[in-house]
């Protein structure tokens, strides 16, 4: 896929248990669901969702950054019935340096599951692939040890320690940076 024709139409994914499609304004609830936990916003650069605008507010401005030609953000959907467990994407996309951060949720009854890694190794695929990226960058804050575990067993390296980089919620946040290069890239 050339990269100048990937945004003509969203990209639809599918794993052995889920499809990765645009999200819609049917989602809305769903995305309520998961970032009215805080637990799931606990490391999330937003705020615990209190009303549904909020939700409904966070797919418009996906569904417009896609658009825009900017992200690409997945809704995480089970293939049994398009429930949404949550997000996945692309943002920072730097086209040319080839580098995007991929960055992720999702609602914590799905949690330890194997969901994640299931999405995100069909995501960093399309993202080498399709988007021809070179480097794939998360940003973690610090005390999210399950994120750092699962970006490590797919293959990325921790690459330091950007302090204060962050600032949400009225608070400066240490952020770990986090890279996998395309030649490191295993595809588990």
């Amino acid at each position: 896929m050339n990269t100048d024709t990937l945004f003509d139409e969203f990209p639809v994914l599918e794993t052995e248990r889920l499809w990765l499609r645009q999200i819609r304004p049917s989602d809305a609830p769903a995305i309520f669901a998961t970032f009215n936990d805080p637990e799931v916003t606990r490391y999330y650069d937003q705020p615990t969702y209190t009303d549904m605008a909020q939700a409904e507010e966070l797919v418009a401005r996906m569904q417009q950054r896609f658009a825009e030609r900017r992200t690409i953000r997945w809704a995480i959907a089970r293939k049994t019935d398009d429930h949404v467990l949550g997000t996945c994407g692309f943002g920072e996309w730097k086209h040319h340096f080839h580098c995007a951060a991929v960055g992720y949720e999702l609602g914590q009854a799905y949690w330890r599951q194997g969901i994640m890694t299931e999405v995100l190794t069909a995501v960093l695929s399309f993202g080498f692939t399709q988007m021809q990226l070179n480097r794939i960058e998360a940003y973690v804050m610090t005390g999210n040890e399950p994120s750092m575990t699962l970006l490590r067993k797919l293959g990325f390296q921790k690459e330091g320690l950007l302090r204060e980089y962050g600032y949400w919620q009225r608070a400066f946040h240490d952020l770990h940076l986090f890279a996998l290069l395309k030649r490191d890239y295993t595809g588990i």
